[in-house]
């Protein structure tokens, strides 16, 4: 009989002994029984005969993972403080089969002289960043990139931020690749998944495209990692492991002999800093665009109103710009001042007209349009924060013959959905698209003469100290889908139109400025990581905090920046207190961050919200 150590998939226990009459090899895939269940396990390490008796494998997979995964599993779990088990479970194993199919293909690309150049670069570089302007091209350098790795007899990782908003870049791998790509997402049904896997483990699949859950496909023979908007927060996990999908494939590019390709018109600060970089600036449509600013105010100005009136009346498209969704974000009360919270959290609720309710867009909670204050029963009540549906309901009064769209989570609920509305839209059904930061996911919008941006002030001015680089970056991805081909104008209502006026035209004159704002403090100079705690009890959260702050103690490598009461101090019933701590080193982060760990405090290295 053997023993052995086996990890539970995405379970937060230890390993477990189990025993087998087989000699197992580690990284192959078992199914055991935990608590009477039939659980999956991967092998972990061989054991010695404990003084106990234990469970009989029961069943042995012929799938495994190879030397190389299991030290990356190692790594998610240790960084981000995961069970070794957490960490298997967010991958999905290719059969390993002898034959594979090899094919030699042709795009018929033609790169520019400029294109040609960011390629050979691109090819010099274990790890390198395309920073190349909205229309620059990046698209085609991916292409060649791919079609060179699949020529090499290598297969291919694409991720994008999020595949429900990326059909135009799915049509254009499929129409260069045809059947060698299939895209992958977290909502395909497992039997496509399994029809996937079998395709790539025979050759017939060679590229995997999708969103951040599409990198932990075990892809064999990997050659090339692409990242896309590389600089997109949502690559980071909100829930256990709280992994960062760009920082992951860097890591599996090392381990793996893969090239990583990072991608975007805006990069991360950070991105910038630590890796080699080429600046693709040229574009292939003749654009002229003109920037104008207006002073922020309430609702949509006279001149906003007149600038869309003359580019629907020349039969032309806009899109419009907020970061608040639904009809307004608060129902503030004009005789106490405070505004409708929800029961179960500590926000404003937002109004959505068309249900009459109230809706909280943390835990979902709705209620119907008070007429009274809760707070003090007074009846003036005032809206506040303008949002998409609002705006919306407005230009449908101003322009009743012309069609207005939401785009933002509210509406769009579906790929289908999605494809429809941008469908729509370029084929000239809808004159107007009003949304949220979908607006700015890279889509290709054929012929928008107009962009209105609002609320800029609002991501400006949150507690963040990369709250300038979010403004900056989504300002900047916004205007960049406005005069794609011809010319084009954007107006930005803001408050703030000489920071914004300084770098809009040269977003690597604002990261060179950034730069020495975070010596010393933050990243890419300062590690950070963040503990939260979240208890239904005040009072207990209140104890583990206190608990926590005796364990950190006073660490001469680790600095707490601050601690208390979370920005929203509650959710969904959970009151909620966080710690935040920077260090030149994420090793002594993480020495901290075991030694302190207790229920009901979850840990968050390499953080990106804070407010």
């Amino acid at each position: 009989m053997y023993y052995y150590q086996i990890a539970i998939i995405n379970s937060p226990l230890a390993p477990l002994t189990y025993q087998s009459p087989d000699l197992l090899h580690e990284g192959q895939l078992v199914t055991v029984k935990l608590r009477n269940k039939s659980v999956q396990g991967i092998v972990y390490q061989s054991c010695q005969k404990p003084d106990f008796s234990c469970e009989t494998i029961a069943e042995v997979s012929t799938l495994r993972y190879s030397e190389k995964y299991l030290q990356i599993f190692k790594f998610i779990s240790q960084y981000y403080l995961c069970s070794f088990g957490e960490a298997a479970g967010l991958f999905t194993p290719v059969a390993d089969h002898e034959t594979k199919q090899h094919f030699k293909i042709s795009c018929e690309l033609s790169l520019s002289e400029k294109q040609k150049e960011a390629y050979a670069f691109i090819k010099q570089h274990e790890t390198a960043l395309l920073f190349g302007d909205t229309g620059s091209g990046k698209t085609e350098i991916y292409m060649q990139l791919l079609e060179d790795t699949i020529n090499a007899g290598k297969t291919a990782l694409f991720l994008m931020p999020e595949i429900s908003l990326t059909p135009q870049m799915k049509n254009r791998l499929k129409k260069k690749f045809g059947d060698l790509v299939a895209i992958w997402h977290s909502k395909i049904t497992k039997k496509k998944k399994t029809e996937i896997l079998e395709a790539v483990a025979c050759g017939e699949v060679k590229i995997i495209a999708g969103a951040r859950s599409s990198l932990f496909v075990a892809m064999p023979d990997l050659g090339v990692i692409i990242v896309d908007e590389e600089h997109d927060d949502s690559y980071k996990a909100s829930n256990r492991p709280r992994y960062h999908a760009r920082d992951v494939a860097i890591y599996m590019g090392k381990v793996l002999g893969a090239r990583v390709v990072l991608g975007s018109a805006t990069p991360a600060l950070s991105t910038y800093h630590k890796f080699p970089f080429f600046r693709l600036k040229e574009t292939f449509f003749e654009t002229e665009k003109s920037i104008v600013f207006l002073k922020e105010e309430e609702g949509i100005s006279e001149r906003i109103l007149h600038e869309l009136s003359l580019v629907l009346s020349q039969k032309q498209q806009a899109i419009i710009f907020l970061p608040t969704r639904a009809n307004y974000k608060y129902l503030t009360c004009m005789d106490c001042g405070k505004f409708v919270e929800c029961p179960f959290c500590a926000v404003g609720m937002s109004i959505h007209r068309e249900r009459n309710a109230l809706r909280c867009h943390y835990c979902n909670y709705m209620q119907r349009i008070p007429n009274s204050c809760p707070s003090c029963n007074g009846t003036n009540l005032k809206t506040n924060r303008m949002g998409t549906a609002q705006v919306v309901a407005d230009l449908e009064e101003k322009f009743p013959e012309h069609t207005f769209q939401k785009f933002d989570r509210d509406e769009v609920t579906t790929q289908t959905k999605l494809k429809k509305i941008l469908k729509d839209f370029n084929d000239k059904k809808i004159d107007v698209l009003v949304g949220t930061q979908m607006l700015s996911k890279g889509h290709d919008y054929h012929d928008v003469r107009l962009a209105v941006v609002f609320g800029i002030d609002t991501i400006l001015a949150q507690a963040d100290y990369r709250a300038r680089e979010r403004a900056m970056s989504l300002l900047l991805q916004v205007a960049g889908r406005s005069g794609r081909k011809g010319e084009g104008k954007v107006i930005i209502q803001t408050n703030n139109a000489e920071f914004f006026a300084h770098y809009i035209d040269d977003y690597e004159k604002f990261l060179q400025d950034e730069l020495p704002f975070r010596e010393g403090m933050y990243p890419p100079f300062k590690k950070l990581m963040k503990f939260m705690i979240s208890h239904k009890n005040k009072q207990k959260a209140l104890e583990i905090l206190e608990a926590l702050q005796v364990c950190l103690g006073n660490s001469e490598d680790v600095e707490v920046v601050g601690f208390g009461e979370a920005p929203i101090a509650r959710i969904a019933g959970k009151f909620r207190f966080q710690v935040l701590l920077r260090s030149d080193s994420a090793t002594a982060l993480l020495r901290i961050a075991h030694k302190c760990r207790m229920k009901d405090c979850e840990v968050d290295i390499d953080p990106v919200q804070f407010s």
